[in-house]
């Protein structure tokens, strides 16, 4: 049975809905109907598990038994996996090459899980657009080891938000020109995606708040040359795009971009794939304290996909491990997994709501920012920031900002993005 998939049909963790799931029961999570199993959720315990290397390697391997030629949802479920397992092994050897001052012997494990990273992702790209031909190396096998895991989840892991964001992000330039940086675990995606879609190279960096107590590398300095698992950023022809998984604050960005700066690297073009819209609104009218709120002149490139938060994400993924009807339960309680709209569109509208609430309009006008929303936080703006922004600027910001929405618009109205885009 040969079930096609839709970018609308992935919710907010990136999940979507299947039946036909012979030999992957253990892979998805059933949602039940009149106390009998219905459909089935594509992630189950076994996608979030902490597992050692070796348990990932022969996970994948024995993925890759399951697979068919077929477009459909079942082979994204298992290609979804075999992902899960490259990336996670692959950031586990990265953090051990940085760790071990960039030992030969990890680098080896490191590029070993590179390429089957690199060859998941293709195949997961193959099955968004609906056409292509599913491809598998057998002599691609991912290193064993006896380490474990990350505990926590990718962050960002909807693979059509990340496709559709990186199908919108062409640039105007050669393959040897860009290279992509991408800070901390959050984002072991995001560079493989531009690899296989435009042949972009990328680097990851450790450079990121949430490792720097996590691995012991608290020092006042560290150069960022002791902190990448490659050089190719250092080098003068290179325009680096600087893209985390979401900004907060944006201070992980901030930082990052001045080391950068102390190494002569200047060429830096900065963003990322969502921004927390909602905290911005909230700091804003003195709702959330503590924190500081992102500025949109900080960054170049601005999405309108709303950062739903840490929190929702753990608490999501914990529902889903007791079971799939109090998954979707937690999600429909959040406003998400509506029957109206789809939530790559609902994340977009509630960016416009929360920017809007603090006078800024990130766009003139849009199908989506017709969509009517109670207004979620009573309060006027505090007086540090009565002075705006009211309006985005920055003319690469304005470029990037129209082309996620109308894409977004393009999905929400079935016409999908185009091939030739």
């Amino acid at each position: 049975m040969k079930e096609e998939l839709d970018l609308r049909d992935f919710d907010v963790l990136g999940i979507i809905e299947l039946d036909d799931i012979q030999g992957i029961e253990k892979y998805v999570t059933p949602i039940m109907k009149n106390g009998t199993k219905g459909t089935f959720l594509s992630r189950s315990r076994e996608y979030y598990n902490v597992k050692s290397m070796s348990e990932l390697a022969s996970c994948r391997e024995e993925l890759k038994m399951k697979l068919t030629q077929e477009i459909s949802r079942r082979n994204f479920v298992i290609l979804e996996n075999m992902a899960n397992c490259s990336g996670r092994v692959y950031f586990k050897m990265f953090e051990r090459y940085i760790l071990n001052k960039k030992a030969p012997v990890y680098r080896e494990k490191m590029e070993r899980a590179r390429k089957c990273l690199l060859e998941d992702v293709k195949n997961i790209m193959t099955i968004l657009q609906g056409e292509g031909k599913i491809e598998i190396n057998p002599d691609k096998v991912l290193p064993y080891g006896d380490e474990n895991s990350e505990q926590r989840a990718i962050e960002m892991d909807n693979k059509a938000m990340l496709y559709l964001f990186a199908k919108t992000l062409k640039l105007n330039k050669s393959p040897d020109e860009i290279e992509i940086l991408t800070p901390g675990y959050g984002a072991t995606y995001i560079g493989p995606m531009f690899n296989v879609m435009y042949g972009y190279d990328f680097t990851n960096t450790l450079k990121s708040k949430y490792i720097d107590s996590t691995i012991g590398l608290e020092k006042e300095y560290v150069p960022i040359r002791d902190l990448i698992s490659s050089e190719r950023i250092l080098q003068d022809k290179k325009t680096i795009l600087l893209i985390d998984d979401n900004v907060g604050t944006g201070t992980t960005i901030a930082e990052l971009r001045e080391t950068l700066r102390k190494s002569d690297v200047n060429r830096v073009i900065t963003g990322a794939i969502q921004y927390n819209w909602r905290n911005y609104c909230r700091v804003s009218i003195g709702d959330k304290q503590g924190i500081e709120r992102f500025e949109i002149d900080d960054f170049d490139i601005l999405s309108p996909f709303n950062y739903a938060g840490h929190k929702l994400y753990k608490h999501a993924i914990a529902m889903l491990l007791s079971s799939g009807d109090e998954y979707i339960e937690y999600l429909h309680s959040k406003d998400y997994r509506r029957k109206d709209y789809c939530d790559l569109e609902g994340l977009v509208v509630r960016s416009l709501q929360y920017a809007q609430e603090t006078g800024l309009t990130l766009i003139d006008k849009t199908v989506i920012s017709d969509r009517k929303k109670v207004k979620e936080f009573n309060g006027s703006i505090l007086q540090r920031y009565q002075g705006g922004p009211r309006k985005i600027t920055n003319p690469i910001s304005i470029k990037t900002m129209q082309d996620f929405i109308k894409t977004t618009e393009m999905i929400a109205s079935d016409r999908g993005i185009p091939k030739s885009e």
